[in-house]
């Protein structure tokens, strides 16, 4: 027997069920976009000048490979390089962290004008690497200067040393040692990473001469990987990756914007003082970009001067421009923002 309630009750379940219904039609749409169709896939480009590796370069670079490691849309990273070496710690660390980013995503070097000494260091944590004929590659070694003594006048009486060695850090027989170590540490990183691939009779003695090789020696003999440009090594990287649609990412133009964007939060309050304290050394920079600045920015610390232009010194224009084009002719993306600019790692000027 038909009942009203009966009917009341079936157009209530519907008005409950509709909502629900319509609910989890808009939360499948949302993950079938993010994760079925989640974007075309990206290929980092990464452009290291010539630069000699110390701490403050190697802080610069290590953000480059970070941001990197972070973005889950890049897929690999393509690295143009080009040191001579420096530092054999701050060499050590763009070793690791390249290492650290190969792990997450393919990243291919190109090895160019010269890839020597600690810039060869940080190369051995790649996929892959590509040289061209004319690069200079290798010089694998150390050459530690003996310090002599901390204190450069001879002690007085009322210089007491906690130990023999404590004015100079050891003998020369000391940093003999110390150096040989040093050699057989950098030697044994590019045998575990590219030993297997040595070829035509090349060995660990020979590469331990620190000679210098051509691009086209350094492939002959598996210290390199292939001869190719710019071009090949991205298509590569995307190979290795596993994408063939792909756009192409400046990963120094998205580093440095966010940069400026910390680096304006500092210097604006500064440039509204009658007198604007000036920070000294690029370490100074470095530690302010590291916090989180904000109009409030407390001056304690900073030298009391009125020269700005020491802040502005560790800017210098990168070259880049605002499109891709300008960035890597040939290989479109377009990227918007301001002018992009690099951060001054060298000696105040």
């Amino acid at each position: 027997m038909y009942r009203l309630e009966d009917t009341w009750r079936a157009v209530s379940r519907w008005y409950i069920a509709g909502p629900v219904l319509a609910g989890l039609g808009i939360v499948l749409g949302i993950m079938v976009f993010f994760y079925v169709f989640p974007g075309k896939p990206k290929i980092a480009v990464i452009d290291i000048p010539f630069v000699i590796i110390n701490d403050n370069s190697a802080y610069i670079i290590s953000e480059f490979l970070q941001y990197a490691g972070r973005d889950d849309s890049i897929k690999g990273v393509f690295i143009r390089l080009n040191s001579p070496g420096g530092g054999a710690a701050a060499s050590e660390q763009l070793y690791f962290e390249t290492r650290k980013l190969r792990e997450k995503k393919p990243v291919v070097i190109m090895m160019n004008d010269i890839v020597a000494s600690g810039g060869y260091m940080m190369s051995m944590g790649a996929s892959y690497l590509y040289a061209k004929p004319s690069s200079f590659v290798g010089n694998v070694g150390v050459i530690l200067s003996f310090p002599g003594p901390f204190i450069s006048r001879p002690p007085g009486e009322q210089v007491v040393p906690t130990g023999p060695f404590k004015l100079n850090g050891g003998s020369r027989r000391d940093f003999i040692s110390l150096t040989d170590q040093l050699k057989w540490s950098f030697g044994s990183i590019v045998v575990n990473e590219r030993g297997h691939k040595f070829k035509n009779g090349f060995t660990e003695t020979e590469l331990l001469q620190a000679r210098i090789y051509s691009g086209m020696e350094s492939v002959r003999n598996g210290m390199a990987d292939e001869i190719g440009g710019d071009g090949d090594g991205i298509e590569k990287a995307a190979e290795l990756a596993g994408v063939t649609d792909y756009d192409l990412v400046d990963v120094n133009t998205e580093v440095f914007r966010s940069f400026n964007q910390k680096f304006a939060r500092i210097i604006e309050p500064l440039s509204r003082l009658d007198s604007a304290p000036a920070i000294g050394h690029s370490a100074d920079l470095v530690d302010l970009l590291e916090e989180e600045a904000n109009p409030s920015l407390s001056m304690d610390g900073l030298k009391d001067t009125s020269d700005m232009d020491s802040l502005r010194r560790y800017l210098m224009t990168s070259g880049l421009g605002d499109t891709q084009e300008e960035v890597l002719p040939g290989f479109p993306l377009k990227v918007n923002g301001p002018n992009v600019y690099y951060l001054y790692v060298g000696p105040a000027q």
